[in-house]
């Protein structure tokens, strides 16, 4: 990758500036945001420390600190270019906060949680500095734990998968539901054995991998899509190798020892596997194009990104205070909760 360099001169000078304003609006956005959004903040980081299907939540903030870095010299040469009309979308994301929170839905609150704050780094940078950071920003979505929906159909999955291994090789065996029978053996695809936290940071390591490694948008979705099927089909495969294990031993508790750090072992196997079979079809991704440096009217680019930076937490503050959560507006949203429940049959 060639090195770049960042102009110089008075206009340089003058994106510094607007960059230095920028960082300490966005500084303080973040902090008003942590504080608005405390409850969604809090619950997400205990899910990170319980439950290890979402463990890997713990470096996506330093994985996309570090993207960001990496293009920080494209980052610097483009001005800062704020963009009011943003700051409007907040409005319908934000009634989804609303119905989220009225419903008690806390995945829907922290997704449109996130999605605001987006929408703010947005509304202050501008489209062509948030083109360059784009996917170190959306990367930020990983932080949210969700995906817990798919651990019944992925319990259903591993069992069916394993039942018709075993039954490929010959050996009998009885499955009602997720129970599976084997002759001197008895098994129960747990939660625990679902197999989501596989899918989950397989499909984080796979989204990063095929960013870094391709710049064909077909090639990155091509990969994405093997790093959601192959932890499916492994964790079948390591499921039906448990009961396999049980039937030779004769002992299920002797097959099942230990089966969560194997697990994490075949796990690594398979992504090691993935990885080396994806890169012979790497492409070299090109640096972005260093602009001339321009800041014209920097005292009006500097007002109107504090301007849209204060209408845009402004607007978040209005939209979940307890005024509006629990007022004629919260009154409102109820009635929509129980609107949408009752077409879905809930």
């Amino acid at each position: 990758m060639s090195t770049i360099s960042v102009p110089t001169g008075g206009s340089g000078v003058s994106v510094q500036r607007l960059w230095s304003g920028a960082i300490i609006v966005l500084a303080i956005g973040a902090i008003a945001f942590g504080i608005v959004f405390r409850v969604e903040v809090a619950r997400a980081v205990a899910v990170w420390e319980e439950s290890t299907a979402f463990n890997h939540c713990f470096l996506i903030l330093p994985i996309s600190a570090y993207l960001i870095w990496e293009r920080r010299q494209a980052l610097a040469a483009r001005p800062p270019q704020p963009n009011g009309w943003v700051a409007i979308a907040m409005l319908p994301m934000g009634l989804v906060w609303l119905i989220s929170a009225n419903a008690e839905i806390m995945e829907g609150r922290q997704l449109a949680a996130m999605s605001l704050f987006q929408l703010f780094v947005l509304a202050v940078l501008g489209f062509q500095v948030w083109r360059v950071s784009a996917f170190a920003l959306l990367y930020l979505y990983f932080l949210v734990p969700s995906g817990a929906f798919l651990t019944a159909p992925m319990q259903d999955f591993a069992a069916r998968f394993a039942v018709a291994g075993v039954e490929l090789l010959g050996i009998p065996v009885y499955s009602s539901g997720l129970n599976i029978e084997v002759p001197g053996a008895r098994f129960t695809v747990a939660e625990a054995c679902a197999g989501l936290r596989f899918l989950i940071a397989s499909v984080a390591l796979g989204t990063l991998y095929g960013y870094t490694m391709y710049r064909s948008w077909k090639r990155r979705a091509a990969f994405i899509v093997v790093s959601i099927i192959v932890p499916i089909i492994a964790n079948g495969m390591r499921v039906m190798a448990i009961v396999l294990l049980g039937y030779w031993l004769g002992n299920a508790e002797a097959a099942t020892a230990d089966h969560l750090i194997y697990g994490w072992v075949f796990f690594s196997m398979v992504s090691v596997i993935l990885i080396l079979l994806g890169l012979p079809f790497r492409q070299d991704v090109p640096a972005f194009a260093i602009p001339s440096a321009e800041a014209n009217n920097m005292r009006r680019q500097q007002l109107k990104m504090v301007a849209t930076a204060g209408i845009s937490i402004l607007l978040i503050a209005i939209l979940v205070s307890p005024i509006t959560t629990y007022g004629p507006v919260g009154g409102a949203m109820d009635a929509v909760v129980m609107a949408l429940k009752h077409i879905l049959g809930r």
